[in-house]
């Protein structure tokens, strides 16, 4: 029998599309970086699972939820094109799985984080339906997740805006005119600060997500969410006016 405690999800999807090729050893240097901070800290180890991602054409899962202590590290390898779509998709999926995988062991989760990084434009005309009729469900928040995406390079702003999520809580970060490295280091900074502060908070009785700022001089800028609650499509699963 596994101890009922309960877990603070948070799911990291990288785009690894042929123009993030430059960038894997940054993306994986983060990885590193993001599995260290949370090992130093007990209390975070403890309250925090992470579940590693990937997407290009399709998307990947490169760690299934755990504790870092007990997954081993995956590495990220460029290749394709950017299908934002897919990766909303294949989360959506994930996330509904993993609820039912952690009370199986025993496990209650609160609401999970997605931290969405990209460098490119969606190479997918309907990435947005796609993302309101697969991740703002309202029925469960344990399926429905705190979206946090950042973009460099060539991801545009205003995609950015659309997705960080729900509306009135989410958090956006661009970094285009930063030197991609410089930006990767900046974004994976705030993920640190982000899942550090969450995990310490949860473990006192305050389980709330609260994406940090960028490190002044970073060059990443960060806004409020821009979601449209009444934009809805025909199949999204939420109702229009709900979080």
């Amino acid at each position: 029998m596994h101890n009922r405690i309960t877990v603070m999800p948070f799911y990291l999807i990288c785009d690894v599309s042929a123009s993030m090729g430059q960038d894997m050893y940054s993306l994986n240097d983060g990885l590193g970086r993001l599995r260290t901070a949370i090992l130093a800290d007990p209390v975070v180890d403890d309250m925090v699972q992470i579940c590693v991602m990937s997407f290009a054409d399709d998307a990947k899962v490169l760690m299934p939820v755990d504790h870092v202590r007990l997954a081993a590290a995956p590495r990220f390898s460029a290749g394709g094109g950017t299908n934002y779509g897919a990766a909303f998709r294949r989360l959506a999926a994930v996330i509904e799985r993993d609820v039912v995988y952690l009370a199986s062991r025993g496990h209650t989760s609160y609401r999970p984080c997605a931290f969405f990084v990209t460098d490119g434009a969606p190479t997918d005309a309907d990435w947005h339906q796609t993302f309101t009729t697969t991740l703002t469900y309202c029925g469960d928040v344990r399926t429905s997740p705190i979206f946090v995406p950042f973009g460099f390079r060539d991801a545009p702003e205003s995609a950015l805006r659309r997705l960080a999520y729900p509306a009135a809580k989410g958090k956006w970060y661009h970094a285009g005119a930063t030197q991609p490295e410089q930006a990767l280091a900046g974004i994976v900074n705030v993920i640190i600060e982000t899942v550090t502060m969450s995990g310490r908070g949860a473990a006192e009785g305050q389980p709330v997500v609260v994406p940090q700022p960028p490190t002044p001089g970073s060059g990443i800028a960060c806004g409020e969410s821009e979601f449209d609650l009444n934009h809805r499509p025909a199949g999204a699963r939420c109702r229009p006016g709900m979080p």
